[in-house]
């Protein structure tokens, strides 16, 4: 993951640095500056800059010359001015409200676009000065990828018109496509994985509906999570095993919450948690509690975030394939004349991602 992401840097300072050479603002007479001046000039570090540099001249873009500032190649340059595709990713959340699953999409896709010499935005609309420019100027975009959109700022949606858009993980009204993680299947695999641990009682974790009327996926997790229990005999889960935020303050005081639902968590032997987030608290506010997990409380999570690979015990949980949604939604953007073939909603199928949180039998098998 940490080589991915440098991998991700240098690639973004490499597009950086030429895409200053093709505007004109660097390489005089086809001389760039010296690494520090450039480095200086564009915000990036010097051996970012000269990671960058070797990654252009393997492309043939500059040539390097031992002693002396690199030299850009002409003939390179021309190709490289060639008009190329310009997609955008459209949302309006504010980056400490982000729902962490949309930031792992926006990467897959990013790393995609930048494969592919697509240039790709970010269009943040929960700013009204560039929502009211991105309006005017939104078919200037060969394509738009709309990521978390919530309230108050449902309603720009319908203020996108542009006809090559595809959503991401949530349906949106009017738009023609969206790819999304098969939720309901997810839920029925927690449920399955609880109960070949041999759980017998579980509980559920989650947001209230009120706080999240419009995100339908943890309705769908929930619903494939009961019903996976019903055909398999389990009585149904009572009221008060439903652990449910329902405000900032609660989620704020998140031990405060657990510790009054103490007796319950006494009577269940395992949760399902609608979100990754909600685990990782689970995991160590159980802990400040006394309870051990798994042998007192087994917990599996839902996203496959990075962060539930670095806490202990790790955490078991539904991965979403976000890597599958990024490459699928990238296709339908990148290939509008055949958009009408593609379904109007496409379900990837998430995977269990084994951990310690939950005593998984040795003749489990994902199906």
């Amino acid at each position: 993951m940490i080589l991915r992401q440098k991998k991700l840097k240098y690639d973004k300072a490499a597009e950086q640095i030429l895409d200053a050479i093709l505007s004109g603002s660097l390489g005089e007479n086809l001389i760039l500056p010296s690494e520090p001046e450039l480095g200086r000039m564009l915000g990036i570090g010097l051996n970012t800059v000269r990671t960058a540099l070797r990654k252009l001249e393997t492309e043939g873009i500059i040539i390097k010359r031992h002693g002396r500032q690199s030299r850009i190649n002409p003939k390179a340059l021309r190709k490289q001015a060639a008009p190329i595709r310009r997609i955008a990713w459209v949302d309006t959340m504010r980056i400490t409200q982000l729902n962490p699953i949309f930031f792992d999409i926006f990467r897959s896709i990013s790393e995609n676009t930048s494969a592919r010499n697509v240039k790709l935005d970010y269009i943040p609309l929960n700013i009204e000065a560039v929502a009211e420019n991105f309006f005017r100027k939104q078919h200037e975009y060969d394509g738009l990828i709309l990521g978390e959109f919530n309230p108050p700022f449902l309603d720009r949606i319908a203020r996108i018109t542009h006809p090559n858009t595809v959503c991401v993980d949530c349906p949106r009204p009017g738009i023609p496509h969206c790819v999304k993680t098969d939720n309901y299947l997810g839920g029925q695999l927690a449920a399955r994985a609880l109960i070949d641990s041999g759980c017998r009682c579980p509980a559920v974790f989650g947001y209230a509906e009120s706080i999240a009327p419009h995100y339908t996926p943890f309705r769908e997790r929930l619903r494939g999570f009961l019903d996976y229990l019903e055909q398999a005999g389990l009585p149904p889960l009572t009221p008060e095993r439903y652990l449910t935020i329902r405000s900032a303050e609660e989620e704020d005081h998140f031990s405060d919450f657990l510790k009054k639902r103490l007796p319950v968590l006494k009577k269940t032997d395992s949760i399902f948690s609608l979100t990754d987030k909600f685990a990782i608290d689970l995991l160590y506010s159980l802990q400040e509690l006394g309870m051990r997990v798994p042998d007192d409380l087994a917990v599996i999570g839902f996203d496959g975030l990075s962060i539930s690979r670095f806490v202990s015990p790790l955490l078991t949980t539904i991965r979403q394939p976000v890597e599958e949604i990024g490459h699928k939604t990238l296709e339908i953007v990148l290939n509008p004349t055949e958009s009408k073939s593609y379904p109007e909603i496409i379900q990837i199928p998430p995977t269990l991602q084994p951990g310690e949180t939950l005593n998984i039998s040795n003749n489990y098998k994902q199906k």
